[in-house]
């Protein structure tokens, strides 16, 4: 999961996360704003981009691990923390 904690950021201060699909050779840009968050499995390929010169500070975000482990005797049909009300995931990768 990743959050990003800053009280402000504006759009033209740059410092996207972008995922990849190294694959298929496409990508999905995420532009900071606060408190969003993105639940992501921590083995897909991203990379940060720098603030702009205009941001004249850093970008902070707050990364936590999750682990899910299914409970004993149950098939584990599938991996997610995702929640019916939420809606389908944008799934990617």
């Amino acid at each position: 999961l990743l959050v990003y904690v800053d009280d402000e950021w504006r759009r033209e201060w740059d410092a996207e996360t972008l995922f990849l699909d190294d694959e298929r050779g496409v990508g999905v840009l995420v532009q900071p704003r606060p408190g969003r968050c993105v639940l992501m499995h921590q083995d897909v390929l991203h990379r940060v981009s720098a603030p702009s010169l205009a941001a004249r500070r850093p970008r902070y975000s707050l990364v936590l691990r999750l682990c899910l482990v299914p409970k004993e005797g149950r098939a584990r049909e599938r991996e997610s923390v995702c929640r019916p009300e939420w809606g389908a995931p944008a799934r990617f990768g």
